[in-house]
């Protein structure tokens, strides 16, 4: 089940648009080569999402030219090679230090969407989901660079240069409040999250902020059972920095997970980039010094990491009221499995569907189906799930499609497929499929068949 799509893990590659290279550890590399070389270090995660920031710094001034677009075309056919789906997002400043040096005008950012309108289009099918981007560093939208630019005319620009089913994430919540009219319905529903510095503890660069009581937070969780919510937690050496202890306390990480509806995680990001260099060592040797820690303070590894050794058992998830399956917790000969927060975190972002009953009334000529997803949220990524009911002779007897808002966290849904009066049912089929074409499994032992879950009648 790693390898569902529009769930779970992803990662964090970059391009250069223009070069074709990548950025910061990997300025010298072929951007695809290091696109490859990501997946490699993560194989055993084995995730199908890439956080993809495609820089246009070099076109800051100035229209994008085939170059830019051939190497971007390139980019996504790796990415459908690779079977990955890209959270993407389009930037301009990545050094943080001169953030006004590489910032593009709004006039050249829009002129940027309209040029990009048909790209986006023709690449839709390997788009998990859009985030905001190009305003400040890292296509961020901090404080300072919104007061700079007027990002309501951004926002809608985005919105009318991007498909109409494309969710649009955004890194703070008032992005959302100050610049969509409350009666755009259209507008709001295609608006996701993506939640940043990540650390347990409520902090002022969350997307709704610091206070957990506030009316806006409350609005953050109920708006991102609706949507696909993305998050990353701090680099590794913040750790001491911002919560005086090594690791990020794992208890309060997958709470804000939970309720938060997290779709997407960043492998990125307190895990293993002490052995990666995902980031600059002047950046993290200069917080440090600001901060008055010492390097001999640095914890050993990431949070992610440490958590592996974190079992987590029935009883806490029960505590806790947090989805999960019993069934997680045997293997296929019922054989107590020991889990770990890692785990579970891995496991149960998204969705995590299961077939609770399958029943057939032949004098009403219709199969009903119950689902259960205990994963952290809804599926919405996903492009369709649909049931099949199978007769003796190979021919569909019956189908329906279910809506994916449906199928929300920690909650057993009916469904029903009507079939032609007088045949016998021999099987049930449910597809689960990706905008890519890729297919998910349920969290069932099924038979798995040309991406469709079989189940047979008995």
């Amino acid at each position: 089940m790693l390898q569902n799509p529009d769930r779970g893990f992803r990662l964090e590659v970059y391009l250069n648009v223009a070069s074709n290279k990548g950025i910061y550890e990997y300025a010298d590399w072929n951007a695809i080569d290091a696109l490859k070389h990501e997946v490699s270090l993560y194989r055993e995660e084995q995730p199908t999402i890439a956080q993809v920031y495609f820089y246009l710094t070099d076109y800051r001034d100035r229209p994008l030219d085939q170059t830019a677009f051939q190497n971007m075309q390139a980019y996504f056919d790796a990415i459908n090679q690779l079977h990955l789906k890209a959270l993407l997002r389009f930037a301009y400043v990545w050094d943080d230090a001169n953030p006004t040096r590489q910032a593009a005008t709004l006039s050249m950012m829009k002129t940027h969407l309209q040029q990009l309108a048909p790209f986006l289009q023709k690449n839709r099918a390997a788009i998990y989901a859009l985030q905001a981007g190009m305003i400040g560093a890292w296509g961020e939208w901090a404080f300072r660079s919104r007061e700079r630019i007027d990002e309501t005319e951004l926002l809608k620009s985005l919105l009318v240069n991007t498909p109409d089913d494309l969710k649009i994430q955004v890194r703070y919540l008032n992005i959302k409040n100050r610049n969509l009219n409350v009666d755009d319905a259209v507008s709001l529903s295609r608006i996701g999250f993506h939640d940043d510095f990540l650390i347990g503890i409520p902090h002022i660069w969350n997307t709704a902020g610091k206070n957990e009581k506030s009316s806006e937070y409350q609005q953050l969780l109920r708006d991102s059972k609706q949507t696909l919510v993305d998050g990353e937690m701090s680099w590794f050496w913040a750790n001491p920095i911002y919560l005086k202890t090594p690791f990020i306390d794992p208890v309060m990480m997958v709470n804000r997970l939970v309720k938060g509806s997290f779709t997407t995680f960043s492998l990125a990001h307190n895990y293993q980039e002490g052995e990666t260099g995902s980031f600059t060592s002047t950046t993290w040797k200069n917080e440090l010094k600001r901060a008055g820690v010492s390097e001999e303070e640095l914890p050993s590894g990431g949070s992610l990491a440490e958590w592996k050794d974190v079992p987590i058992t029935p009883q806490i998830l029960h505590d806790h009221h947090w989805p999960f399956q019993e069934s997680w917790f045997v293997d296929e000969k019922q054989k107590p499995i020991q889990r770990n927060y890692f785990e579970y975190i891995r496991d149960y972002l998204g969705y995590r569907i299961s077939v609770k009953s399958i029943a057939y009334g032949p004098k009403t000529d219709i199969v009903q189906v119950i689902l259960r997803n205990d994963g952290f949220a809804a599926p919405l990524g996903l492009d369709r799930i649909s049931l099949m009911v199978i007769g003796q002779s190979h021919q569909t007897l019956g189908e329906a499609n279910i809506p994916k808002a449906s199928l929300v966290s920690g909650q057993d849904v009916s469904f029903v497929v009507p079939i032609q009066r007088g045949q016998t049912p021999i099987s049930l089929g449910i597809l689960l499929r990706a905008t890519n074409g890729e297919t998910a499994r349920v969290a069932n032992l099924a038979e798995f068949a040309d991406g469709i879950n079989w189940f047979a009648f008995s």
